[in-house]
Order: C-alpha cells, then sequence, then structure tokens
C-alpha cells in the first residue's frame, strides 16, 4: 500500500496493491473556483445546473475532481436505479462518501470498493443502539465512552454494505465488527452473517482531524 499525504484540497490518497485506489478531498474552495477545477463538459455542466442545493452541488463537484485526480482522463458517474454510482466509460467499481466539509472516493478494477467518512459527533451516542449488535456491546459495554470507536463500527458497517450490495440487511443482526482497540488509525474485521451466507471483510481506519474514514482493505 501507497499512502500519499498532501495539503489540501485533496489530503489522502492511498494506493493498494491489488488496484483499489482512495483519495479524500476537504472542501474550502467556493463554488466557481471547484467549478473551474473540474472542468466539466456540457453534458455535466448540464446535470450540475439541476442541482438545486448548495452542499449536495459542492460534493458533487468534488467527487469529480477527485476524479481527475485518479484518472486521465476522468471517467463518467452515473447511477443505478437504487442509487448507487458506477462509471459508465470505464470498468473499475466506485464507492462513494461525504461528511461535511470532506468528500471521499474508493475505485476497484473488479472488485466492489467500499469507504464511508464520517465527522466526530456526539450524537452518535443516541442512536448507537440502531446499528451495535450483542457482541459488539459486549466489548464495548452498555455505554461506550469514546465517539471514535463507535464512528468507527458505524463507517465500518457502512463499508460492508457497499462491499455487500444486497438488500434487507440489518446493521445490528447481520454485520459484525470484531473487538479492536482505537488509536490514530488501524485494522478492523468485520463479519456478514445472513442465512447460510458468511464472508469476511476486511477493512482499515484513519482519524483525520476531526473524521474518521473507513475502507476496505483487500491486500
Amino acid at each position: 500500500m501507497v499512502l500519499i499525504l498532501s495539503f489540501m484540497p485533496v489530503i489522502l490518497k492511498i494506493e493498494h496493491q491489488d488496484g483499489q485506489r482512495t483519495a479524500l478531498w476537504e472542501i474550502i474552495e467556493n463554488e466557481q473556483s471547484l467549478l473551474e477545477t473540474a472542468s466539466l463538459d456540457k453534458a455535466g455542466l448540464h446535470a450540475f445546473s439541476l442541482l438545486a442545493h448548495e452542499g449536495r452541488r459542492m460534493e458533487w463537484l468534488a467527487v469529480r475532481v477527485l476524479l481527475k485526480e485518479l484518472y486521465t482522463p476522468a471517467p463518467v458517474i452515473d447511477y443505478h436505479e437504487n442509487g448507487k454510482p458506477l462509471l459508465i466509460n470505464h470498468s473499475d467499481k466506485i464507492s462513494i462518501s461525504h461528511s461535511g466539509k470532506m468528500v471521499s472516493i474508493a475505485t476497484h478494477p473488479h472488485k466492489n470498493p467500499g469507504v464511508d467518512i464520517e465527522i466526530l459527533r456526539p450524537r452518535i451516542h443516541k442512536i448507537a443502539y440502531r446499528f451495535l449488535g450483542e457482541q459488539e456491546i459486549k466489548y464495548l459495554g452498555p455505554s461506550p465512552s469514546t465517539e471514535e470507536q463507535l464512528t468507527i463500527i458505524w463507517g465500518a458497517k457502512e463499508v460492508m454494505f457497499k462491499v455487500y450490495g444486497q438488500s434487507g440487511i440489518s446493521f445490528q443482526n447481520h454485520f459484525e465488527i470484531k473487538p479492536f482497540e482505537f488509536s490514530s488509525e488501524g485494522k478492523l474485521e468485520g463479519l456478514i452473517h445472513k442465512g447460510d451466507d458468511n464472508q469476511t471483510i476486511p477493512m482499515e481506519y484513519k482519524k483525520i482531524g476531526n473524521f474518521i474514514l473507513v475502507q476496505t482493505d483487500y491486500q
């Protein structure tokens, strides 16, 4: 794995040996500056013009700029009926995540990649009961005290959902994150239990400022 740290706005690029690539962008520009950096074609400009919400417009542009960082020329993004993104003129598969001013994408030549970026918020304690399973409560305790641990588990389950790609999933009952000790970065192991389907998903996490980045790790 090659890790490239740089100063804003591209603050992280990770290149795995098997071909997965991850990039993280911090939105510090105004809309016009980001629009110029994206260098959209006519179709892209039309699609952009249909977006009404300012935050959505900035996220949309940042994803296109990140694609320019990873590809020459940058592929075009479209979406399945279920909202899952795809590259219509490239065989790579893509995953997208955004939170606050951070936007991240991960691509892979043939596997479903997964990436999730989450801002740390105290509110995570109030919704923990929605996604923690019995095994996770056992090693965290009934009242986990760290936002980081809870946010990592939430982000990891989001990543597993993107990789698994099946409907009818319960974060509590079908996804499990094995015990881990929190650090500024580390490895995770996620287990999927759904009927006769049992899978292990290797992941890694990294704390970046007030954010937690979780992504698949196929190495």
